[in-house]
């Protein structure tokens, strides 16, 4: 429509010039006829004023001024054809004629423009209507999708094939003794060479939207309503139900001829995003889940503390400040109740406590960090001695109780029953039930900086600190009957991971890499040996040594991995026994192929 009017406009703009020239002709015309000095200025006048505002140009105004001159001087020796007294009667009728011409052109083109106008205001509404018509029925279309269960469903998962060959040390000791089995030993000096496979499947579905809420009670604005999101999350993997920190089958195992199916993840989580602009984006994020969930707790790429399969049961709170994404400061809380392990005999279950504060930044072009402090405690883990001739059944279900339910290797134990007692009368040889030496409170200080200046290449250095404020070597010592510089020979209470990461953080498409290199120092009881990485060295505390890996895309959300880990214990795994002679080291090739779905 702005076309045609534009065009209309130039065709005016057309008509006014060729009125303007056409009265320009006739006033050259009497100019011609007239001869006199005051016509002839007037005719120049008319000129200049026709070159001033632009009708015509310097070269179409020279062309007149000469064309007036060359009739000026031809008039005065030219014999007039018309009689003078006719000529203003011919002036009247000429510009009459011209008059109307031009008006019945402006008139005929302002109908036509009219015409056009009411033709496109009929169009543009038109238009604006099946506009609606499409807003709506899109909108329809939307709100059945969303309110569609299999819309709100998400199905995923992931299968990893490994190979894993496991070299021991000739030299290394072979009287270790397997925690989980006192009576027998680890193998320590026997190569291993096996597959294995981990496979995960799970699903999320949205039961609550944060407009729900708004929709259910009518409200007009409902998008002003933020009660909040409701997820639910169930996955199932492969693993072993007895063995919280790995979710791998061996290929072939004479254990069993089948993989346990574990439940893996089963929570439900509410979460909380504010607008942006509360408070600044100041007001905080909210996320409370409770059941079987991932790791609540920022570790970076460490595993010193918890091992990536460990899935956390119980109940977490996480908070974080801004929400507008472009602030370079963000800080979070995350607080959190898991219990260990429960037993209807006693009333002291196993269970852990913690806290853990920390904040990212963004303080330069190509650079960011993020840095957390954390506190985790756990409750009636330790075993106590018992030492009474005579005990009740309450007695012997809380020594059971008192017993790890599952260990790998490294935390300093002791025998908590080495009496003869009376059992209902019968006197009966000491319990074999073992019991953790120490207390664990841990104080842990995480975090890593990134280098991103070579997007999508990322350089980060990353590190991991971890002590127990639980250790108590002097506790300790009563406990096993020897001294507390015994027990600070044998065991320590700190841990720490340093590591360096370049290339991708994260491998989704083909060619896309990453190479790390990362070394690990970690006491005997600087953490719970059960929860902490199940691959370096076996499994385990009482370790040190290097990591190195690397990754490679080989097509979208498949790709390859491999690592190489040497370790060496730090003390002696059988510091009592005469025949401890040999520290153990083992060195660890993993080769995976990784598939995502």
């Amino acid at each position: 429509m702005k076309g045609r009017f534009n065009g209309v406009k130039r065709k005016l703009t057309g008509i006014a010039i060729v009125v303007l020239l056409a009265a320009l002709s006739i006033s050259i015309a009497w100019a011609d006829e007239k001869a006199s000095g005051a016509d002839l200025d007037s005719t120049l006048a008319l000129i200049e004023l026709l070159k001033d505002k632009g009708v015509i140009n310097e070269k179409e105004a020279s062309s007149f001024l000469d064309r007036l001159r060359l009739k000026a001087e031809a008039s005065r020796q030219t014999v007039h054809i018309l009689p003078s007294r006719d000529q203003e009667d011919i002036m009247k009728k000429v510009t009459a004629r011209v008059t109307k011409d031009v008006t019945k052109q402006i008139n005929d083109t302002q109908k036509e423009a009219y015409a056009t106008n009411q033709y496109m205001a009929r169009r543009s509404s038109l238009l604006e209507q099946e506009v609606e018509d499409l807003k709506e029925a899109l909108s329809q279309e939307k709100s059945v999708r969303e309110k569609s269960w299999a819309n709100r469903i998400r199905f995923g998962g992931d299968i990893r094939l490994r190979h894993e060959s496991v070299l021991y040390e000739k030299g290394n000791a072979t009287d270790i003794e397997d925690p989980s089995d006192p009576d027998s030993y680890l193998n320590t000096t026997n190569d291993e060479h096996r597959q294995r496979v981990r496979l995960r499947l799970g699903l999320t579905a949205t039961v609550v939207k944060p407009k729900d809420i708004g929709e259910l009670f009518g409200l007009r604005e409902w998008e002003k309503v933020n009660a909040g999101q409701v997820d639910v999350g169930v996955r199932v993997a492969t693993g072993s139900v007895g063995n919280p920190v790995s979710t791998n089958y061996t290929l072939g195992d004479d254990d069993s001829t089948r993989s346990d199916i574990v439940l893996d993840r089963a929570y439900l989580q509410w979460s909380y995003k504010p607008r942006e602009g509360v408070w600044g984006g100041k007001f905080p994020q909210a996320m409370v889940t409770g059941g079987i969930m991932a790791n609540p707790w920022y570790t970076s790429y460490s595993t010193l503390i918890w091992d990536s399969d460990l899935a956390f049961e119980g109940l977490a709170l996480n908070f974080t400040t801004d929400t507008i994404e472009v602030n370079p400061f963000k800080a979070f809380l995350t607080l959190g109740y898991f219990p260990i392990q429960e037993s209807e005999w006693s009333q002291d279950d196993k269970y852990m406590l913690g806290a853990q504060v920390g904040f990212s930044l963004k303080p330069l072009r190509g650079w960011q960090a993020k840095l957390a402090a954390g506190y985790y405690e756990y409750y009636n883990v330790a075993g106590q001695l018992m030492t009474d001739t005579y005990r009740t059944r309450e007695d012997m279900y809380k020594l059971q109780a008192m017993t790890p339910k599952f260990m790998q290797k490294g935390n300093t134990t002791f025998l908590m029953d080495r009496t003869t007692i009376y059992y209902d009368g019968i006197s009966d040889d000491a319990y074999e039930e073992y019991g953790l030496a120490s207390e664990f409170k841990l104080i842990n200080i995480t975090g890593q900086i990134d280098n991103t200046y070579f997007w999508p290449v990322y350089v980060t250095l990353y590190w991991d600190w971890v002590r127990n404020l639980g250790y108590d070597a002097g506790d300790m010592a009563d406990k096993i009957g020897v001294s507390a510089s015994t027990i600070k020979e044998w065991s320590g209470d700190t841990g720490y991971q340093l590591g360096l990461r370049v290339g991708y953080p994260k491998i989704k498409k083909r060619w896309d890499w990453s190479l790390y290199v990362a070394y690990r120092y970690l006491e005997t009881d600087a953490v719970l040996d059960a929860y902490t990485d199940s691959d370096f060295m076996g499994g385990g505390t009482n370790v040190k040594g290097f990591i190195f890996g690397g990754e490679l895309g080989l097509m979208k959300n498949v790709w390859l991995a491999a690592r190489w880990m040497s370790g060496d214990e730090i003390t002696d795994f059988e510091a009592v026994s005469s025949d401890q002679d040999e520290d153990y080291a083992v060195d660890i090739l993993q080769v995976d192929l990784n598939a995502k779905f």
